[in-house]
């Protein structure tokens, strides 16, 4: 028997773009629409009564916006949540909360079928649907007065490094921007060190991720280019089409920017950034993977930790997805395993 066919619920109040995004999930294999939502207060309702595998989520509707459609979801009914974003700024800022509060991925909406992007926004659509569909999320409780932003007093003493690392590199995917807003909004003004990073996400997102970030760091937040020397205290984030590998260039750290995509399931690939570090700063680095679907970054981890770094570990109660880094556990590759409330800490610690 084949199997049960994923239910979609789409959220957006638009009827023209409800239509057409009705449409695609519904001629893609394995995928059915079983109710469309006019704004968030119909979008709870139906998400109550017919429980879907998933919500295409539109970020700005009347009345309940989709930013707290997905926080109510979260809290009431924990359903993955994928949001389905127009690339105004304004839209791209709320679609980075709403991940911060438990939606698993944002996609760019799908143009009309005679544009030349068509088709690969619609692929992209329904494979992150499909994925999504998978998650098993938790309940995301609402905050409750007076105790936000509580971090543990007691944190882990981790393996200290012989060598002084140079290089911070972190790897995340779905619910990661969440979690690096988090970190770097805990490291100060005179990190030492560039924190470089890849975030699995679409690449028309990734200039949108960067001004989002820089709202909690103090620390300047940038894409990467070609060729761009890594500066002390600066964040570099990967831009969404392109591996990211890092060289030692008359004893200057280097982007290097590789256009194929190689046989990688993922690009950037955290995996290909891992493994560069591993070569290039050996045991004067230390690496970090974050909550994500997968294993990406396990290999490279790997290659990391037996290269004398330091290798760290989001935990399962703060990851959104433990995939990733649960496989790199397993792979031997990590040498602490943090809550992420933990990991900004450890870090200026380990520095």
């Amino acid at each position: 028997m084949s199997p049960a066919p994923v239910r979609v619920l789409i959220a957006e109040d638009s009827p023209t773009v409800r239509h057409h995004l009705a449409t695609i999930i519904n001629e893609a294999e394995g995928m059915s629409v079983v109710g469309q939502a006019r704004d968030g207060e119909e979008a709870l309702r139906l998400a109550q009564e017919l429980h879907p595998d998933v919500i295409s989520m539109d970020i700005r509707m009347p009345g309940i916006d989709g930013l707290e459609t997905t926080r109510r979801i979260m809290s009431q009914l924990p359903t993955p949540v994928v949001i389905v974003s127009g690339m105004v700024e304004r839209e791209v800022d709320l679609s980075f909360q709403a991940l911060q509060v438990g939606a698993l991925a944002v996609v760019a909406k799908p143009p009309a079928r005679t544009d030349a992007d068509f088709a690969s926004r619609r692929r992209q659509l329904v494979n992150t649907l499909s994925a999504m569909a998978k998650v098993q999320v938790v309940r995301r409780w609402e905050n409750i007065p007076g105790q936000n932003g509580l971090r543990s007093a007691n944190w882990p003493t981790v393996v200290q490094t012989r060598i002084k690392p140079e290089i911070v590199v972190i790897g995340a995917s779905a619910g990661g921007p969440g979690a690096l807003a988090e970190i770097l909004g805990g490291l100060d003004s005179d990190f030492p060190l560039p924190v470089v990073i890849v975030q699995h996400l679409p690449n028309e997102f990734m200039q949108g991720l960067a001004r989002w970030l820089q709202k909690s760091a103090a620390l300047p937040v940038k894409i990467v280019s070609h060729n761009m020397v890594l500066d002390p205290g600066a964040v570099y984030l990967a831009p969404g089409d392109s591996h990211l590998k890092i060289e030692r260039q008359a004893d200057r750290l280097v982007a290097v920017l590789i256009q194929e995509r190689g046989s990688y399931r993922h690009q950037p690939a955290i995996d290909v950034l891992f493994e560069s570090v591993a070569i290039a700063c050996g045991a004067a680095a230390v690496g970090v993977v974050l909550t994500g679907m997968g294993d990406d970054g396990a290999t490279g981890m790997l290659a990391m930790r037996e290269a004398g770094a330091i290798t760290l570990a989001q935990d399962e109660k703060t990851s959104t997805v433990f995939g990733m880094p649960a496989a790199a556990v397993a792979r031997g590759a990590v040498n602490q395993v943090l809550a992420l409330s933990n990991i900004a800490t450890t870090l200026c610690h380990l520095i």
